[in-house]
């Protein structure tokens, strides 16, 4: 399959893709694009596909409940009674809107967290996006080790022969014991998989742990022993309420943390992230919605710049996370944390990317005859993020 007219960092290509893979990328010349641009033809550019790193995929079923609550009201009066009335199918049609919203906005990957994951499962297979889907975990699921420690073998087992990756999800430390984190962690380790919790959250969640073990909640996870049995494949979402200890203890492990800047506003959890820090001390910082009911939607392009504005705002210093750097975080800080191919475009990557017409009014006064390949590409990024969304998105091109 070719694809014509289309702005790879700047420069006006043709991208041929065979075989899931990206082969050849050839530059079309001034005098060719002329011809073109007389003959009428329509002019996208090209990006990497985004991966969302945390999200509650069925939660679409949800989207917008409880508006107005704080976390823990929001969860114990919005949430989790409504999600006590949901059936595997309601689940199966509230992740396949997600996984639809999704692809028509950008997103190829996404790393999720529920309950009755083979509905999800099912889902991301028939969109053709790849899905970490993660078993969200409490202690009232744990009443009996053994059985517990069965049904996940067997669900893993399940997902290995399905082609897709699962991984466990103790929903949090408030919510989940101190043996059963451990349990829980000893059995990522086992089988290799992301151990994906809610981190840090609230200032009340960090509170409690202080009041509760003495600790913060990371510190709390360390002294359980939870980093020195997974490692790397530690996944925070949120890890809003953090301290430099606790940021050096992170990075010291190579984890994975997820900002997820729009819940975060909406639900009044905080908004001075430690971008910086983070990434300074060696942490993989990564991008995600959260699910509806508190993001409202699963737009990857709206929240890379819900996350660049945040960081300039609250360093009061507009220069910080520029458009290449929160792509960056968007895409292939996640496709790290998945395991999953890059998915830059170039030849003999992955073909992973999404298009973007630039018949769309925000790009329709660039000078692209006079300007450099650097400015072209700085340009329609810069529109993207900051004065588009992924409404913007044309077409997603995936393996």
């Amino acid at each position: 399959m070719i694809y014509r007219n289309i702005y790879v960092d700047g420069v006006l290509s043709d991208i041929s893709v065979d075989s899931g893979m990206i082969v050849r990328i050839e530059a079309v010349g001034p005098d060719s694009e002329a011809q073109r641009r007389t003959a009428g033809e329509e002019f996208f550019f090209a990006l990497p596909a985004l991966v969302n790193m945390h999200t509650h995929s069925a939660m679409t079923l949800l989207r917008s409940a409880g508006s107005g609550m704080p976390l823990f009201q929001w969860l114990n009066e919005a949430i989790f009674p409504r999600e006590a009335q949901l059936t595997p199918d309601d689940i199966y049609r509230g992740a396949l809107d997600a996984c639809e919203e999704m692809r028509q906005t950008g997103t190829t990957a996404f790393n999720d967290m529920y309950f009755s994951i083979g509905s999800t499962l099912r889902a991301a297979k028939e969109t053709n996006l790849q899905a970490n889907i993660a078993l969200s975990v409490t202690d009232r699921d744990c009443e009996d080790k053994q059985m517990i420690a069965k049904f996940l073998d067997s669900i893993h087992n399940r997902f290995e022969e399905a082609g897709c990756t699962f991984s466990i999800a103790p929903h949090s430390i408030y919510t989940v014991s101190a043996r059963n984190l451990q349990m829980l962690a000893d059995f990522a380790k086992e089988h290799q998989t992301l151990f994906h919790i809610h981190l840090s959250e609230t200032q009340k969640e960090r509170e409690d742990c202080l009041r509760e073990n003495g600790v913060p909640p990371v510190i709390y996870l360390d002294r359980l022993g939870i980093f020195d049995k997974v490692g790397s494949k530690f996944t925070g979402a949120h890890s809003l309420w953090l301290d430099a200890t606790e940021i050096e203890i992170l990075g010291g492990h190579h984890v994975t943390a997820v900002h997820c800047p729009n819940s975060n506003l909406k639900l009044g959890s905080g908004c001075r992230f430690l971008y910086t820090e983070l990434r300074d001390a060696g942490v993989n910082v990564t991008l995600g919605t959260d699910g509806c009911a508190s993001s409202d939607n699963l737009d990857m392009v709206e929240a890379m710049k819900v996350m660049s504005l945040l960081q300039k705002g609250v360093r009061n210093d507009p220069s910080v996370l520029p458009v290449d750097e929160v792509l960056k975080v968007a895409s292939s800080n996640g496709r790290k944390a998945l395991g999953l191919p890059d998915n830059s475009i170039a030849e003999g990557n992955v073909a992973d990317f999404f298009l973007v017409s630039t018949n769309n009014r925000v790009f329709k006064n660039i000078d692209y005859r006079n300007s450099t390949s650097a400015q072209i590409h700085q340009e329609l990024l810069n529109r993207l993020v900051y004065a588009a969304d992924g409404n913007a998105v044309s077409q997603v091109i995936k393996q």
